[in-house]
């Protein structure tokens, strides 16, 4: 009977790792960056929050309401035409960002940053939240919903149109749109506040989602063709702690016979590497940049 309920509570807390908890943080995270830093600020991020955004700015209704209304008929598209779990975590995680977009209207005294003069740093800190909430989506499921199921539906019926594309153009289209929508009225410089800073948010959101996605833990890999592989191997190993993997390789202009050795090291290594293969001047290396290092990195 034990042993059932810590399989039971084992399974249980694995679910709620997997699948739960993800979906609950993407949603509270998007809906604190919304609420905090986006709609206070008129800019639209792109995407399905930012024309709930822009349809809160028209009707002063809270964009809660909008981003669940707009994820209806998003559902069903994405249910069938694209996958059943797919449509469910991407609509689950949005319901819970509304859900909360609603509460924080109703909380009177709920923090806002709102300035007439930084409104840059808004877009900044905008776009470090909604980038976790989109890097935590694809990382546990693949998938973050919006205007990236319209662009997988149109992909369906036209394979020659890529999906970061058509999201991409979709998300312009939101950008394009907040110009016509903000500072009616005012100059044109004016109009073009909100456009410049949704386009600050969407490069933040991009680029802290890479990050998050490939991880921390960034190396570089040379590969080394040389006719001393046991000497170069030894001095890797000895000065900079790493392992190295040696091939044998053919040269294709003269069909001799020599090694290839692939090293992973760290970037502040990159230059004591360089030192050491200055010591074999027949050797020939180049190395490039990888996104993440995993397994067993030190020798």
């Amino acid at each position: 009977m034990c042993e059932r309920k810590k399989s039971f509570w084992g399974k249980t807390w694995k679910f709620m790792l997997a699948f739960v908890f993800p979906i609950l943080l993407s949603g509270v995270v998007r809906a604190v960056a919304v609420s905090m830093f986006v709609s206070p600020n008129n800019f639209a991020p792109g995407g399905i929050n930012g024309i709930a955004v822009l349809l809160e700015y028209v009707f002063e209704i809270n964009s809660g309401w909008f981003l669940f209304a707009l994820n209806v008929p998003l559902f069903f598209i994405a249910f069938f035409c694209i996958g059943k779990q797919e449509a469910i975590v991407a609509t689950l995680s949005m319901v819970m960002s509304s859900v909360l977009l609603i509460l924080f209207g109703l909380i009177p005294s709920f923090p806002v940053y709102k300035t007439e003069t930084n409104g840059f740093l808004a877009a900044i800190a905008g776009g470090i939240l909604l980038g976790v909430a989109l890097a935590i989506m694809l990382k546990c499921f693949g998938t973050s919903g919006g205007t990236t199921v319209l662009a997988s539906v149109v992909n369906k019926k036209f394979k020659r149109l890529n999906v970061n594309w058509l999201t991409f153009i979709f998300d312009a289209a939101v950008v394009i749109s907040s110009f016509f929508v903000y500072n009616r009225g005012l100059s044109f410089t004016a109009k073009l506040d909100p456009v410049l800073l949704a386009l600050v948010s969407l490069f933040v959101t991009s680029k802290v989602c890479d990050l998050l996605l490939q991880g921390f833990k960034t190396a570089y890999k040379f590969e080394i063709v040389t006719t001393h592989p046991e000497e170069l191997s030894a001095d890797i190993l000895s000065q900079l702690h790493h392992g190295v993997t040696m091939m044998p390789a053919i040269g294709m202009f003269s069909h001799e016979e020599r090694s290839m050795l692939v090293c992973v090291v760290r970037k502040r290594q990159i230059s004591e590497l360089q030192r050491i293969l200055k010591k074999y001047p027949e050797t020939f290396a180049y190395f490039s940049s990888t996104a993440e290092v995993m397994g067993k990195f030190l020798k």
